[in-house]
């Protein structure tokens, strides 16, 4: 799945957050299965993100992966990775709160980040 709110929770111990709709159809999923990996992807990744937020569907039948920590996908390219053991789900309106605690997690490619922002991709602005 594809989110736009992910954030760092806590240092010690070390947690994040990501905020999924409640319509989702893959969060069920990542629910059940109690852990997650969040792959930052890298500007260059525009159609992998667009894959993976297509509802429906094998998202991973077209995506190179290795599995993670946890058996989670690690795809192919990404910039880092942080594999994840759910660690609560709160209700918030018409999304979750979920907060996973950090497991392990590697930078595994130079490159810029792909960043989405008021509706479009974009990448970072050069200094």
């Amino acid at each position: 799945m594809a989110v736009s709110s992910f954030t760092s929770v806590s240092l010690d111990p070390p947690l994040v957050a990501f905020l999924p709709a409640t319509t989702s159809s893959t969060f069920p999923v990542v629910a059940r299965r109690g852990t997650f990996c969040v792959n930052v992807l890298a500007a260059d990744q525009e159609q992998v993100c667009r894959a993976l937020a297509v509802s429906g569907g094998d998202k991973f039948a077209h995506l190179d992966w290795q599995p993670g920590p946890h058996g989670d996908p690690v795809l192919d390219g990404v910039v880092a990775w942080i594999g994840c053991t759910v660690e609560a789900i709160h209700a918030a309106g018409d999304h979750h709160i979920v907060v996973g605690r950090v497991d392990d997690l590697a930078a595994v490619r130079t490159a810029d980040p792909l960043l989405f922002l008021r509706s479009g991709y974009h990448h970072v602005a050069a200094a």
